[in-house]
């Protein structure tokens, strides 16, 4: 069938359906089988007061269409029938089980960003850490337990093609307990505002903010290969599914220009030839498509509309960046309460930064009227975009032809804070409540240096993490394999070790979003140049304005300081707190497919005892299919170069 166009759907609305019990191992209790088939439709559990945990079952179909976002139609993965995907919801504590179903011509897996997984490592789909790929036409089943409240989101974890359009949301609403214990009065005392941020929290507008192009990531992999130039240039932001290809006058872009970018694209972008941008020789930028940097064609595509009703009083707002590439930020008055779904101390700001990957949670205080712009804009130097949306009090309908005239701009077209308001600084975050703070001491210190090694290689630590580790047996079945691989790509130490990571960025590298698979770690540190400090206890007598460790903030996302013209550093500190294989690498698609990621060893000396039969089975019989398809593809190989057809396959457009 035809994609779906992104339409905005109310919060949590278009849920899967729940999967039939025969698709879903029974890895829980009997107990919980029998609550959710005693307790009738999804749709009526969705609402139901949290009383006790519920096994919630889900299918996710991929499959294969079209879609126009933008109002250019191209090829595009779908889920469910639709991208974005349908959203998923559920309450914090309650076990989730989701069949993904690969109706795709390619592998794939699915990744629950910001579950944090607890006891069951098996089901953070990722290719070659935890799982084998999905075959074409087989299924795997994901079961975990939703520990962790607040926003998150699913999407592909295999080559790139996330940014091909498998993603959505998800949220878990938060136990009772946590609701109301969370930092509501640093934003008013008020009994009746409290109720109303408390029932703002359990049912938020979540707006989506992505990147989008008009090819597919197969091709635009290809065409990386084929130029030696890496495709850092996107056509359109989407917002909730929907956006427009907006080509602005020359003008627009000349307050942004300057020695490192002097000139751009008509779609806002460095030059392909830009040295800065593309630093290696190898480079052929001519013979890029032109499509891809230089081709603009306005569109006037419906663009997605966010309703709130006054008589709320309040409405929670969860900014999610589930683009491949740039840092967005969005412009209104917030007040920021959470980051990656962990509670923060309240600050009040007019500007968000959202880098790929993270989440942002904030109140906005329902005391208007009528139409207001949501402006999305990049905040990177090798492109100068934005997006828009709609945020209405009296909507007549899920999308809009026009963009509202700002009230009170507070953001550029390229993404420039405007003189006299706040941009939050996410460095000042301090986790809530005040006890969650990090160990004052580590006994394990680990350094990762992000290099970017040649024009078609990034890496996370001196080595890229090779495409191929994909298709391997995945580590957590046989984490001896770790051994085979450099080892600065595997670190490892013992379960229950306290942590740092100092994340070196040499002079030429760029902001980049990094993610930790698992459980969320401090952001203690940062500071200027090269990290020459054995630990962090030593770098703390010398320079401890560097460091914070009463109440960092807590996160799953670490945005890495610009450091294009000089080094800089970072340091996260976070605990092994259960035996597991854990991926951490750059949210940017296409630094992540470059090698930018490391596998962290934590207690991994030897496979875990607790992997449930299932996961077992099912990797075992992945694995022979995997090896048989093997076979037939290198006969087939040898065939071909016998008749002497062995070709390069032209590079199509989708």
């Amino acid at each position: 069938m035809d994609g779906g166009t992104g339409a905005l759907r109310p919060p949590f609305s278009g849920l899967p359906s729940p999967a039939s019990s025969s698709l879903t191992p029974n890895l829980f209790s009997a107990a919980r089988l029998n609550t959710m088939r005693a307790a009738g439709p999804l749709s009526a559990l969705l609402y139901a007061g949290v009383s006790s945990a519920t096994l919630f079952q889900y299918t996710l179909n991929l499959t294969t269409g079209t879609a126009a976002l933008d109002g250019v139609t191209r090829n595009v993965y779908l889920v469910n029938g639709q991208t974005p995907g349908p959203d998923i919801v559920v309450d914090q504590g309650d076990d989730v089980s989701i069949t993904i179903v690969n109706n795709l011509p390619v592998e794939a897996t699915m990744h629950f960003h910001g579950i944090e997984q607890k006891g069951s490592m098996w089901s953070d789909g990722v290719p070659g850490i935890t799982q084998r790929m999905i075959d074409p036409g087989n299924s795997f089943v994901a079961n975990f337990t939703a520990t962790n409240s607040g926003q998150s989101w699913y999407h592909a974890h295999s080559k790139a093609i996330y940014g091909d359009g498998i993603k959505g949301n998800f949220y878990v609403r938060a136990s009772p307990d946590e609701l109301n214990n969370g930092p509501w009065s640093q934003i008013s005392t008020n009994s009746a505002d409290i109720a109303a941020m408390k029932a703002a929290h359990q049912d938020p507008k979540i707006i989506t903010i992505s990147d989008w192009t008009h090819w597919d990531s197969e091709w635009g992999i290809a065409e990386w290969n084929r130029t030696k130039t890496e495709l850092i240039c996107v056509d359109s932001v989407l917002i909730n599914g929907k956006g427009r290809v907006i080509c602005p006058p020359p003008e627009t872009f000349t307050p942004y220009l300057n020695d490192i970018v002097p000139a751009v694209t008509p779609k806002g972008c460095a030059y392909p030839n830009n040295s800065f941008v593309q630093p290696f020789d190898d480079k052929m930028p001519d013979e890029v498509d032109p499509s891809v940097f230089w081709e603009c064609t306005n569109t006037t595509s419906p663009l997605s509309v966010v309703a709130v009703n006054a008589s709320d009083k309040w409405a929670s707002v969860g900014f999610n960046n589930q683009g491949v590439l740039w840092d967005f930020r969005d412009n209104h008055t917030f007040w920021v309460y959470a980051a990656d779904g962990q509670f923060h101390d309240v600050q009040e700001v007019d500007v968000i930064n959202v880098p790929p990957g993270e989440r942002i949670t904030a109140m906005i205080k329902l005391d208007g009227n009528g139409d207001y712009a949501i402006r999305a804009s990049a905040s990177i130097t090798p492109q100068f975009i934005s997006g828009y949306g709609v945020l209405s009090y009296s909507p007549s309908s899920t999308s809009s032809q026009n963009i509202p005239e700002p009230r009170n701009q507070k953001l550029g077209y390229g993404g420039d804070t405007r003189s006299g308001f706040k941009e939050l600084d996410p460095m000042t975050l301090k986790a809530f409540p005040s006890t969650l703070v990090p160990p004052q001491t580590a006994n394990k210190t680990i350094f990762l240096e992000l290099y970017r090694l040649n024009s078609m290689e990034w890496s996370m630590n001196s080595n890229p993490f090779a495409p191929f580790l994909e298709l391997v047996e995945p580590l957590m079945f046989s984490p001896s394999n770790a051994q085979q691989l450099n080892q600065s790509l595997v670190p490892s130490y013992p379960f229950g070790t306290v942590v740092d990571a100092v994340i070196q960025l040499n002079p030429g590298n760029p902001k980049h979003p990094l993610h930790k698979h698992g459980r969320k770690a401090w952001i203690i540190g940062k500071g200027p140049g090269i990290f020459n400090w054995t630990d962090v206890a030593s770098a703390i007598k010398d320079h401890p304005e560097y460091f914070n460790l009463d109440r960092p903030p807590y996160r799953d996302g670490f945005h890495t300081p610009d450091s294009v013209p000089s080094a800089n550093w970072m340091v996260i500190r976070y605990i092994a707190e259960e035996q597991s294989v854990t991926f951490f690498h750059c949210h940017i698609n296409i630094h992540t497919v470059g090698g930018m990621a490391v596998a962290l060893m934590e207690g991994m000396d030897a496979a875990p005892t607790d992997i449930p039969q299932y996961y077992i089975q099912w990797d075992q019989a992945a694995a022979q299919a995997q090896a048989a398809r093997k076979v037939k593809r290198d006969a087939e190989r040898n065939v071909a170069v016998g008749a002497g057809s062995l070709m390069p396959a032209a590079v199509k457009r989708a």
